[in-house]
């Protein structure tokens, strides 16, 4: 079995929604960036349904959908009870309120500097990250 590779995929592609990794086959996804693209028309048509029906167009026309596609591409890393990983949302945005609120509650979600560190302790390694 071979170790040590990196395999690399953006958002909405085959690899961040379409494939499993079970078991030890991903360790860690890092997810870059939040895939919020400029609204087109339908975009714009959708953030206007919702703000009209419920009040809360922006949200529920840009913002889950966006933020759907983050939680998909970083859903690879733990496909079974039995899975462990880290899943690293590298962007600082993800700490603002409005992003942080969209993580499923049961997510430990940490939000820190120390990346590096709280990732070598969660595998109990001291090499290089």
């Amino acid at each position: 079995k071979h170790t040590g590779a990196v395999l690399l995929g953006v958002m909405g592609g085959s690899f961040s929604e379409g494939i499993d990794l079970p078991g030890d086959e991903l360790h860690t996804v890092i997810v870059v960036g939040l895939p919020l693209g400029r609204p087109d028309l339908e975009t714009k048509a959708l953030i206007d349904h919702y703000q009209e029906k419920f009040g809360k167009g922006w949200e529920y026309g840009y913002t889950y959908p966006a933020f759907n596609k983050t939680l998909q591409s970083a859903g690879r890393c733990i496909r079974t009870e039995n899975d462990r990983g880290v899943i690293v949302f590298l962007d600082e945005r993800y700490a603002w309120q409005s992003y942080l609120s969209c993580f499923p509650k049961e997510w430990n979600v940490t939000v820190s500097m120390r990346y590096v560190e709280i990732i070598r302790e969660f595998y109990g390694t001291v090499q290089s990250v």
